[in-house]
């Protein structure tokens, strides 16, 4: 299977090394830099594979010739383990900084949510709300809506102009 994908990889570079060369030749720029860019990623791939198997030939040669008196010297000077968490630890005459930490950002938290609800009750008053929605009125749409029924229709020469509010909608369209 290593064979197949090396073969792939230096087949992969030279026909696109061939094909770039024969786009120059054609003046096909594009295309040119299209297989140059194919022979890039090959390159790059190949070299990635040599690398990393290399690095692992280096690594099996050097699991086999282990010197037991360097090993046992290294395993010898380890530092202790540490427990870093000993202060979570329940004793009974400690109060751990945990739960002052737990209680401090429950308070923060609070205040946080405490100032975006004010925030929020104070943007939407109902004086605001008819404010809205006295300015919004100037743009509504007509109660009756846009569309002209058919009796309109076929009752008028201009459908809808005897109506005000179609009218004001045609006012700009250049119909009086």
């Amino acid at each position: 299977m290593k064979v197949i994908a090396w073969l792939t990889g230096v087949g992969t570079l030279l026909a696109a090394a061939v094909y770039m060369v024969v786009s120059l030749n054609r003046w096909q720029w594009n295309r040119a830099l299209f297989f140059g860019l194919i022979v890039l990623i090959a390159e790059v791939a190949l070299a990635t594979a040599l690398v990393l198997r290399r690095l692992a030939r280096l690594e099996r040669t050097g699991q086999q010739q282990l010197d037991p008196a360097v090993l046992a010297a290294l395993r010898a000077s380890r530092r202790p383990a540490r427990d870093r968490f000993s202060w979570l630890r329940d004793l009974p005459s400690q109060t751990n900084v945990f739960v002052t930490f737990l209680v401090g950002g429950g308070v923060l938290l609070s205040g946080a949510a405490w100032l975006v609800d004010r925030a929020a009750s104070v943007t939407a008053a109902p004086a605001r709300e008819r404010r809205l929605a006295r300015r919004l009125t100037a743009i509504a749409y007509p109660p009756d809506g846009l569309v002209v029924d058919d009796a309109t229709a076929l009752a008028e020469e201009v459908p809808g102009t005897d109506d005000a509010g179609i009218r004001m909608l045609l006012r700009g369209s250049g119909r009086r």
